[in-house]
């Protein structure tokens, strides 16, 4: 089947927060979303959207979890990437945490149609992820100047509310840590399902 590399960009962030990345064409949206945050640094808390051409593809509700979804918005757990049929350069949106509307780009930058790849693996990146719940784009910019300024007024509340960040801070190689031991858990579960 192959992998995709992918590079996602947070959307209204300036300087750039950007990953580099590849998945197995396999991968459904739903563990797309997943390996996102492991790449970005998000917590996995809040609900999610794909904007994929015309077509949104989220988390449906369960029997026990009811929370309103467009009628139109599709399956993220029953649709892989190979069936979204992406070509190199195409672009597609994910939206995370619907209060904070954290959007990213993504950009498809290679498709590895016969390359035997360990997957998912996060090949690079730049700066650190905002903290979740901080206000989206433009609170961030006020959580960095409250952060950054011991005069500022919020300054003290922030620390006590975060303790220490780095907005600079990104490191790959534990990234790909954490991505394997997602992938390990994965496995562990798909054997303890054919059991």
């Amino acid at each position: 089947m192959g992998s995709l590399q992918l590079k996602v960009q947070l959307e209204a962030i300036k300087p750039e927060i950007w990953r580099t990345f590849q998945i197995d064409q396999t991968e459904t949206c739903f563990d797309l979303h997943e390996i996102l945050q492991i790449v970005m640094g998000w917590e996995n808390a809040h609900l999610f959207e794909f904007q994929v051409k015309e077509r949104k593809i989220g988390l449906l509700p369960d029997d026990e979890e009811m929370w309103e979804t467009d009628a139109s918005l599709e399956d993220s757990e029953s649709i892989m990437m190979i069936d979204l049929n992406f070509q190199e350069g195409d672009t597609f949106r994910y939206v995370y945490d619907f209060g904070d509307h954290w959007g990213h780009l993504l950009t498809v930058e290679k498709i590895l149609p016969d390359v035997e790849t360990e997957c998912p693996i996060c090949l690079g990146g730049i700066r650190n992820c905002p903290p979740e719940d901080c206000g989206g784009a433009s609170g961030y910019v006020d959580f960095l100047a409250a952060l950054n300024d011991p005069k500022h007024p919020q300054h003290e509340e922030i620390i006590d509310w975060i303790e220490e960040f780095d907005a600079e801070e990104f490191d790959a190689g534990e990234t790909n840590e954490i991505l394997q031991e997602f992938n390990d858990w994965r496995q562990d579960l798909f054997l303890e399902e054919e059991e």
